[in-house]
């Protein structure tokens, strides 16, 4: 139910037109793999939110949307907050309420945190990706549509859309095995380990950084590749994000071992 309070509440955090601010009771929010588009929780933020929610601090609400002529409040984005909601003892979560469908709530999802919250990982954005492609209704949109859904570069989904259709022509044995695979409870995918983001992300650096050093095209002799504007653009980003690695990690001292 919503009071006065909320709806200054909700003018003053800028609520989405059509949307309403609520406090929903947590059992009554689904948090399910359908619309976790992350690779995994992080552990880590978890048990900080929940130490930050036992001390009384205030966090942004978590989005839910609400199929018509249902009481489903379906989570698109919030799933740490969510969980350490639950972990604090909090009976009730503040949310922004969306109506829409689970598709609806899947497409909001897909480019959650993409310019704020917990940063998406690479891993994360491909699942996104994934995700989309292998969905019955948001597969049937254009490359740019679903790049601009998920937040990412249309050479990104086309690239996955190929690797997926090379798995389904010439890896029928082991997409079968995949999929035979006992599905992961809640929204948790373990891999069984602890990874923090941070680690995820460096393997993924090493693993483009190995691939860049394996071409045979440095410098000018790179023209062979016909790279088109878009991607010299992208090469342009990479160099410059890359130099920034390279003068940041040279400045910084070297831990001491002592």
């Amino acid at each position: 139910m919503t009071s006065k309070n909320d709806e200054t509440i909700a003018q003053a955090m800028g609520i989405p037109p059509g949307c309403t601010f609520e406090r929903i009771a947590i059992d009554n929010i689904e948090a399910t793999a359908a619309t976790q588009v992350r690779i995994r929780i992080d552990k880590g933020m978890v048990d900080q939110y929940t130490e930050d929610f036992k001390n009384g601090a205030d966090f942004p609400p978590v989005d839910v949307w609400r199929e018509p002529n249902s009481d489903r409040n379906i989570l698109s984005d919030g799933f740490h907050r969510h969980r350490a909601a639950i972990n604090a003892g909090r009976e009730e979560l503040g949310c922004i309420v969306h109506e829409g469908t689970m598709v609806d709530a899947l497409m909001h999802a897909l480019g959650s945190n993409a310019e704020h919250g917990f940063r998406r990982s690479n891993a994360d954005k491909r699942h996104a990706v994934e995700m989309a492609l292998k969905d019955p209704t948001i597969s049937k949109l254009t490359q740019q549509d679903i790049a601009d859904v998920c937040r990412v570069h249309r050479n990104t989904v086309r690239n996955i859309q190929n690797d997926l259709l090379s798995e389904d022509t010439s890896k029928p044995e082991k997409k079968k095995k995949r999929e035979a695979k006992p599905a992961e409870p809640d929204d948790f995918r373990d891999n069984g380990k602890e990874v923090t983001q941070d680690e995820v992300e460096l393997e993924e650096l090493r693993e483009a950084l190995g691939l860049i050093k394996a071409f045979p095209y440095p410098g000018e002799n790179a023209v062979k590749l016909n790279p088109t504007k878009d991607d010299v653009a992208d090469a342009e980003y990479a160099s410059t994000w890359l130099a920034g690695l390279v003068l940041t990690v040279r400045k910084t001292p070297e831990p001491s071992h002592d």
